[in-house]
This record gives C-alpha cells, structure tokens and sequence, in this order.
C-alpha cells in the first residue's frame, strides 16, 4: 500500500485488463504492444471497444473508442445534428465524433491523476453509450448505396 512517503506508481496495464475481464463477457480481449504504447480491444453487446495507453507518465494518455456507424450514409445531415444533441444530453465524459470515416464514442484524457475508478467508469461509459446507440443509428441511418 502506497503511503505519503513512497514512490507508488499504478500500473494502469492491469487496471485496464481488470476492467476488460469485467466486460468481455465473450472472453476474447487482445492488446498490442509497441514503442507507441498498448491498444486493447474487445467486444462488448454488438460493438467492438478499443482502449489506447500511450504510457504511465503524467504526458501519457488514456483513450477509449468504439465505432457505431460506418460512413458515407443517408440523411448525413440530421446525423450530425442527432449525434450534437446527443453530445449534449447523453454521453456525460465522452462524446460523439468523426474518425476514420466512422461516428465513433470516444474519450479521452491524460493520466496525470488517472485513478482505477476512472478507468473502470470511461470504458464502462463509452462500451455502453456505443452499445446504446449503435443499431438505433445504423437503422435510421443506412448507408448511401456504392
């Protein structure tokens, strides 16, 4: 146990993995490692989560990610404008964006101060947000046809 007078630093690698052995209900996570940091996915309901650790120093970061929706598809204007009020009604510490031609639920933040809760509360957060929305947002919007 940590105490005011050591050294103690968390390693968030098993904090992540504690809190994907939690969710994975599929058993069927796996992480990559590289000069980059580790990348993490699993799934979890009907949407893949991705988690990214850049490292363990305060100029780290800490990123979850899950795709809900493939782009280009119809109406790709009252997409935006659903996925904004969702930003403002729903999605508390993460959000709704653009990556990769895919609308993806996302957070991020640096690990300055990342606490385990805090891991466990933002993949628990975005994987349920994503999972929430996912087929409501492919039903109402298809794809444009090729």
């Amino acid at each position: 146990m940590p105490t005011e007078d050591s050294s103690y630093t968390l390693n968030y690698t098993d904090v992540i993995e504690t809190v994907i052995a939690s969710l994975d209900a599929y058993n069927n996570a796996l992480v990559s490692s590289n000069d980059e940091g580790h990348i993490w996915t699993f799934k979890y309901g009907s949407v893949e989560v991705f988690i990214q650790l850049t490292g363990d120093s305060e100029d780290d970061s800490f990123t979850v990610w899950s795709p809900v929706l493939q782009l280009p598809v119809q109406n790709q204007g009252a997409l935006m404008e659903q996925l904004m009020e969702l930003n403002w009604l729903s999605t508390f510490e993460a959000h709704f964006s653009v990556f990769n031609q895919q609308v993806v639920t996302v957070t991020t933040r640096s690990v300055a101060d990342l606490s385990p809760g805090e891991v466990a509360h933002l993949i628990t957060l975005v994987a349920s947000i994503a999972d929430d929305h996912d087929q409501d947002l492919q039903a109402a919007f298809p794809a444009v046809a090729a």
